[in-house]
């Protein structure tokens, strides 16, 4: 080969080198340009389709809080849940649609049930428009939507100019185990007793006589021809007797003024009478009264005379004149030898009323003679002479004052137990009919909504009691709420106590693994029952209460806390529903205004449900 053939092939191999270089960059070039736009199309679609789904499950969630909503009249809760989940997909941008509101149409919103299924552990939404817990939205970008289709870049290159999306979510409200905490303390008939009828507001007052009307044992309602002095039977003659039961001379006295508020004054009711120890008595009814039992002059004086008080006889001779009990004085031509009796079986006739001279003769409702004759005398002695008692501190007037309006009040703080005075499960004692009336409310709106949640009872005063077990049969727990009562079974306020009861049925073998746990707690007053059972621990008792809320907290369990009345301890029941995730509610005013807040709030409660995804 010659020399200048090689060189001419040696400057020619780098021009032919040169040339595949620029095809095969070409090439490239093509597949990273076709790269890039597959790349760009799907993250748009995949940004857009993101954006979708996250629109849908907002205005799922949104519509499912309404679907518990029946407070608004020109609404139903159908029309409530369409509306919220229109107003989420509105505020909520899709890539692609930037300058564009979402909106969805009539049909992307869908109501029914959500079905528990065992064999996956999940929900099934069942469509189903009557009383709905569930509801499926969809928010699609196509062309029979109400949105248009995702803009595609690249892919028109292809012939593809637009895609069509959608994303779904379905949210139910979830079922709840619910555990009511009921406070059951003394402090639950304040708003019945005359020693708080001073702090009532203006124009009105305790409602004693709401409680009297509703005593077992009266025989009916009053009518509007009471005069303050006597009651008049409907159709019939004057009787003093109307509403409640009343035993002796104070069914002559009657009940008195029936309202007891600020203005209120023991010394002009008609319905009390002053017997005090150590005066003489001079009043014309107890002395019309005792003539017409059939005691002579004789007798009668020596009843309204002061002058063994000293030898232990004024209890004795409130008791005759009050018509609980009976005198056998001995003294000739006495009521004692009108009934027949023999000297043998009367007094020795002077003018001491001796305790062996009496015989009781008014049962206080289905008591033994001698179980009432216990009462009575506790009444008059152990109550109305001495200057402890809550009633004497509103107004030492009250003293010495007996009648129907004392006995009741001193049942109220003196025998306000089940035990001692079962007759008060069946009376409007306030806060606690309140109470009662709002639990009613509670059931009424769960019954309502027909829901999938269950119910417990709890109670607490000096104790903590676990009433109803976690139960669907929610009148259940009316019922039994119904037959309790202020100072049920003692007076304090284990208020941490109560927290546990709940705490144990929310996290026992009731408990549904399915179901949130929720507490409603109630109290009228301040925890007073320390861990250890020390009554009267303030300090105490609100440290336990708070140890037992953080671990109902850790234990999963969401707290609402309700208080009722200027004595409850509003700062611990707030700080309690802040560590529980929920909201303290509080009511407060006269009865009739704290009544219908706490029904109001126990309505709220029953339809603040819980939400969440199920797909």
């Amino acid at each position: 080969m010659s020399w200048g053939k090689s060189l001419r092939r040696i400057c020619a191999r780098p021009s032919r080198r040169r040339g595949i270089v620029a095809v095969q960059v070409g090439v490239a070039l093509v597949m990273i340009a076709g790269f890039a736009a597959l790349t760009i199309d799907v993250g748009a679609m995949y940004n857009a389709k993101a954006d979708l789904q996250r629109t849908a499950d907002a205005a799922a969630l949104a519509a499912a809080s309404k679907l518990s909503d029946y407070t608004n009249p020109t609404a139903s809760p159908q029309d409530l849940a369409r509306a919220e989940a229109l107003k989420y997909t509105n505020r909520n941008n899709v890539f692609g649609q930037e300058n564009e509101e979402m909106t969805l149409d009539t049909a992307d919103v869908e109501f029914g049930r959500a079905v528990y299924n065992e064999g996956s552990g999940s929900y099934d939404f069942v469509p189903n428009d009557s009383f709905p817990d569930a509801v499926r939205v969809r928010v699609r970008m196509n062309e029979q939507s109400s949105n248009r289709a995702l803009t595609l870049y690249f892919a028109r290159v292809f012939g593809r100019e637009t895609k069509d999306l959608e994303a779904e979510a379905i949210a139910m409200m979830v079922p709840r185990d619910i555990a009511i905490v009921a406070d059951m303390s003394g402090s639950h008939t304040d708003d019945s007793e005359l020693a708080h009828y001073n702090s009532m507001a203006e124009g009105s007052g305790v409602n004693l006589f709401d409680v009297w009307d509703n005593f077992p044992g009266g025989v009916g309602d009053i009518d509007s021809s009471w005069n303050g002095d006597e009651f008049s039977v409907r159709g019939g003659g004057p009787s003093p007797q109307m509403a409640g039961p009343a035993w002796g001379a104070m069914k002559d006295l009657g009940f008195g003024n029936t309202t007891v508020g600020p203005n209120y004054q023991p010394s002009y009711d008609l319905g009390l009478v002053r017997l005090p120890q150590y005066q003489d008595w001079s009043n014309t009814k107890i002395e019309t009264y005792l003539a017409n039992q059939g005691y002579i002059p004789e007798e009668i004086d020596v009843i309204m005379s002061s002058a063994h008080d000293g030898d232990g006889a004024w209890d004795e001779r409130v008791a005759v004149a009050l018509g609980l009990a009976k005198w056998n004085s001995g003294i000739p031509g006495g009521l004692w030898e009108q009934q027949g009796l023999s000297p043998s079986q009367a007094g020795n006739g002077n003018d001491w009323i001796g305790g062996s001279e009496i015989t009781w003769q008014e049962t206080f409702g289905d008591r033994t003679m001698n179980q009432s004759a216990a009462i009575w005398q506790d009444y008059i002695n152990n109550y109305m002479s001495k200057t402890w008692t809550q009633m004497y501190h509103a107004n030492s007037d009250f003293r010495y004052r007996f009648g129907i309006k004392t006995f009741i009040n001193y049942l109220m703080e003196r025998r306000p137990r089940h035990s001692e005075t079962p007759e008060f499960a069946n009376t409007p004692t306030q806060p606690m009919q309140a109470v009662k009336d709002a639990v009613g409310q509670l059931v009424d709106t769960i019954t309502g909504l027909e829901t999938d949640d269950h119910l417990s009872l709890e109670a607490y005063d000096t104790g903590a009691y676990h009433e109803v077990n976690l139960t669907e049969d929610y009148e259940s727990v009316r019922t039994r709420m119904n037959e309790m009562q202020a100072a049920h079974y003692d007076v304090w306020t284990n208020m941490g106590g109560g927290i546990l009861r709940a705490r144990e049925e929310l996290t026992g073998p009731r408990a549904r693994g399915t179901a949130r746990k929720v507490m409603i707690l109630l109290t009228d007053g301040n925890a007073n029952v320390s861990a250890n059972g020390v009554t009267g621990d303030n300090n105490g008792g609100r440290a336990y209460a708070e140890a037992q809320a953080a671990q109902a907290v850790s234990d999963g369990i969401r707290i609402f806390s309700v208080s009722v009345g200027v004595a409850a301890d509003v700062d611990l029941m707030d700080l309690i529903a802040g560590m529980g995730s929920g909201t303290h509610f509080h009511a407060e005013g006269a009865i009739d205004t704290y009544s219908a807040q706490l029904e109001a709030i126990f309505q709220s409660l029953g339809g603040a449900r819980p939400v969440e995804l199920i797909r």
